[in-house]
């Protein structure tokens, strides 16, 4: 099997390919992060179940979804019993634009 080094890949890239992998990237680590809150938390999915009011087969699509709604990230943070905060970096200041 003949393997290349991810930089040799990524030069192959188009600029959009390379911005639509950096995005995936992010939502598998909002997805990883998703999974390691509730579990560092000791918040069982049963938990979650019943404050979302959403089955786990949902949760678990939820969990795995790559495009998610702010609004359902809203409503799985609150879930865990914490507040979601969106702020907007520029270099000159910081803007929120959302909080539960």
């Amino acid at each position: 099997m003949n393997t290349k080094p991810f930089s040799e890949l990524r030069s192959k890239m188009t600029p959009e390919q390379r911005e639509m992998s950096k995005a995936r990237a992010i939502l598998i680590s909002l997805h990883i992060s998703l999974i390691e809150l509730q579990e560092s938390m000791g918040i069982p999915q049963e938990n979650l179940e019943k404050e979302l009011g959403i089955d786990l087969a949902n949760i678990s699509n939820l969990e795995n979804l790559d495009d998610i709604q702010i609004s359902t990230l809203f409503r799985y943070i609150e879930a865990l019993g914490g507040s979601l905060k969106i702020v907007a970096n520029f270099p000159e200041k910081e803007v929120v634009l959302a909080k539960s």
